[in-house]
């Protein structure tokens, strides 16, 4: 795990430069000159006033010289690099949100975009164009090596950051790796943003934040960091298939428990239900998929990206969630969806989830008809402005 320049390792390397920097302080200088003058080397006690001016000329001298440093650091950074960090505590989710904001950045010649996962699902979801290093998966290791794995971590990220000097890095994730917050006071001239669609719940969590240039919180008003949605045109798709996508495990490291209801048991007309491993064997993603329009309608958990591609592509919505759930989500999305077809119905209320699907797979049309149109804001564009 050794740097380039000198051998050291990350945390020498990071402990090497807290102690230039104290040693670089004006107090530090001063408190050392004294000590000499007064009690250590008395016989320059006479040139005091003479070494005081020189003190401060070479402050002066120093402070220029570091602001000169920080200027050339920050100039040799590409700002047509992007890098995201996803993680997969939370499923599949979090490579989607990059593979999203990744192709949104490369819209744009020149730009380049660098992708460290932890997901082994990437040939279908990431940009053919993306530059990606793979990373092992920290859930699939026991906790007494969890301290390897961070070092390899900031290993891996420290060299990225060194090859391709990304102007920008994007970490999405429940909670930082303590591998990514050892980079982070190295590359100080790199804006760092965290992903939290939304937003940290965790107080303990939350202090891990302070290094970071901003916390990207998503919603469906200005609100917030990231819009997901505007208004827009009206479009009812007509080239329908009678398959409502039962997605109720997104966002979720592991499949529905084998004790959730059936939702083919609860629909009294003849649909296809499709599981989302099922989807994702056939299709290139739920955030970027050209056949998401086509869906009858879809179930899924309050995960607001999610939720907000099926009002873009105004496909009828039934979220369903339970005690888990933070109220604050549920309420954002429904304040978000109000003019939109999207129903709520707690998991274990099985008459209220019936009469939800039921009104999906019978009135989707109407639904489709009445549903405010609203198309896919600029997420990136929205995440950079914040910084």
């Amino acid at each position: 795990m050794a740097t380039k320049s000198s051998g050291m390792t990350m945390r020498e390397h990071q402990l090497s430069k807290e102690l230039e920097r104290i040693r670089s302080t004006y107090s530090f200088n001063l408190g050392l000159l004294l000590t000499e003058a007064f009690v250590r080397k008395p016989w320059k006690l006479p040139l005091l006033p003479f070494s005081f001016i020189k003190l401060n000329l070479d402050f002066l001298k120093n402070r220029k010289a570091t602001k000169k440093e920080i200027e050339e650091r920050i100039t040799s950074l590409d700002s047509n690099c992007l890098l995201l960090f996803s993680t997969s505590e939370e499923g599949v989710s979090s490579l989607e949100r990059c593979s999203v904001l990744a192709r949104q950045w490369l819209e744009e010649d020149e730009r380049k975009v660098v992708i460290i996962t932890s997901q082994p699902e990437l040939s279908t979801i990431v940009p053919r164009s993306a530059i990606v290093y793979p990373l092992t998966d920290p859930k699939e290791i026991s906790k007494d090596q969890r301290g390897g794995w961070n070092a390899r971590c900031e290993q891996l990220l420290s060299n990225v950051l060194e090859t391709h000097r990304p102007g920008n890095v994007l970490f999405d994730g429940p909670y930082p790796y303590r591998g990514v917050l050892n980079c982070m006071p190295l590359n100080e001239a790199i804006s760092w943003y965290w992903i939290r669609p939304e937003g940290v719940k965790d107080g303990a969590v939350a202090a891990r934040s302070s290094e970071f240039t901003s916390i990207v919180e998503f919603g469906f008003s200005s609100d917030f960091g990231v819009q997901l949605v505007e208004p827009t045109s009206n479009h009812v798709q007509a080239d329908l298939k009678k398959e409502i996508l039962d997605g109720r495990s997104y966002g979720s490291r592991s499949p529905p428990k084998p004790t959730k209801t059936r939702l083919q048991e609860l629909v009294e007309t003849s649909v296809n239900f499709v599981e989302l491993e099922q989807w994702y064997n056939s299709n290139d993603g739920l955030l970027h998929n050209r056949e998401t329009p086509r869906l009858l309608a879809a179930v899924l958990p309050p995960n607001l990206e999610a939720i907000s591609v099926m009002m873009e592509t105004n496909v009828p919505t039934l979220c369903i969630y339970n005690d888990d759930v933070d109220a604050g989500t549920i309420r954002k999305i429904r304040e978000g969806s109000q003019r939109n077809a999207i129903l709520f119905a707690h998991e274990n209320d099985e008459v209220q989830c019936k009469l939800a699907l039921n009104s999906l797979v019978n009135e989707h049309q109407t639904m489709r008809r009445a549903s405010r149109p609203v198309k896919k804001r600029s997420w990136i564009n929205q995440i950079l402005s914040n910084g």
